[in-house]
């Protein structure tokens, strides 16, 4: 995999409607490899190769866009910033933390998050986000000038890469969009009897607002959702290597499509309770025969997320071993209205 790569999509800004700084990297990445560009109008976007059959369905793999991330709320007189987690952050974890503010100059300011010095003194449990602050060291008439209510913050922890080790802030889902890079790389010259897009979703991980509005654009027959398995129940761990979801509580996938990807590429299954794009996905359109396919990730939704290089690569080479295996019949049969 191209660590280097990576290491700069992980140290991009990017948190949900301010994804356009890393959909930039991507689109100029996408277009050599691709016939076509297409997004939707929340910044999803997709890199679309053209099958020449004239009956080709379309195959969609698809990984989030967006991360984790924090709005500010109030620019407080202390010179401090108020502010509200986008998803589900845990408080406890945020305490101490390096963030970035994107502002409405579309630059970006450093700061910490802090808690009140007698909560500290106190050892106060960090129970909401009301209990904190982000901090830039500079004084309230400086600081309201530069920072806005509705101003977007993020993570500002480093990449490290180790001994197959990736440690980084947005590992999901940046180690996503780096498969769909390779896996369109892969197949660049590849000729396939079905038309494939392969790209990112915008404000996925926030409730998946892009998920149905990018499932509209691209209009797939069917569909493979890239996501990041939580390890936190230890149901699996990294180093487990292609992880497939057999369930969750948003979805039950197609069966067809996932008895034939099971059938085809060697994957521990999983059963959770958390959803991911490929629960919207699937009931978009007429419905989309979907599958949610990935890895394991280790403290997620935190500024230090970490997985293993050797199970990106085991999934790329999957997911192209399995490209290589379907085409338009076995696509429309995934399906089941026509046959009822």
């Amino acid at each position: 995999m191209n660590t280097g790569r990576l290491e700069t999509l992980c140290n991009s800004f990017g948190v949900s409607s301010a994804e356009h700084l890393v959909a930039g990297m991507l689109r100029k990445s996408y277009e050599p490899l691709c016939d076509e560009i297409k997004c939707d109008r929340l910044g999803s976007l997709f890199a679309i190769k053209r099958s020449k059959n004239p009956d080709a369905a379309t195959f969609m793999i698809a990984s989030p866009l967006d991360e984790v991330g924090m709005m500010i709320s109030e620019v407080k007189k202390e010179g401090t910033l108020s502010f509200i987690p986008l998803e589900h952050l845990a408080c406890s974890s945020l305490l101490h933390q390096r963030v970035r503010i994107l502002t409405r100059k579309n630059t970006c300011m450093e700061g910490v998050i802090g808690m009140d010095k007698k909560m500290l003194e106190d050892s106060c449990e960090v129970k909401n986000a009301e209990d904190l602050f982000i901090t830039c060291g500079l004084p309230y008439e400086e600081l309201k000038e530069l920072v806005h209510p509705g101003d977007l913050a993020g993570y500002d922890s480093g990449f490290r890469e180790q001994d197959g080790i990736l440690m980084s802030k947005a590992l999901f889902p940046r180690v996503f969009n780096e498969v769909t890079l390779e896996l369109l790389e892969r197949v660049k010259d590849t000729e396939f009897d079905f038309h494939l897009a392969v790209g990112c979703i915008a404000q996925s991980v926030i409730g998946f607002r892009g998920t149905k509005t990018a499932t509209y654009v691209i209009r797939p027959d069917a569909a493979i959702a890239l996501t990041a398995f939580d390890t936190a129940k230890r149901k699996i761990q990294t180093g487990d290597g292609v992880i497939l979801g057999y369930y969750d509580r948003q979805m039950l996938p197609s069966q067809v499509l996932l008895h034939d990807f099971s059938e085809k590429v060697t994957a521990k299954a999983y059963f959770g309770a958390t959803g991911n794009d490929g629960s919207f996905i699937h009931k978009t359109l007429k419905g989309t025969p979907a599958v949610s396919v990935g890895i394991a990730v280790d403290n997620m939704g935190s500024a230090n997320e970490i997985c293993r290089t050797g199970d990106v690569d085991s999934l790329v080479d999957s997911l192209t071993a399995y490209l290589g295996a379907i085409d338009s019949e076995k696509i429309a049969a995934f399906g089941l209205g026509d046959v009822l």
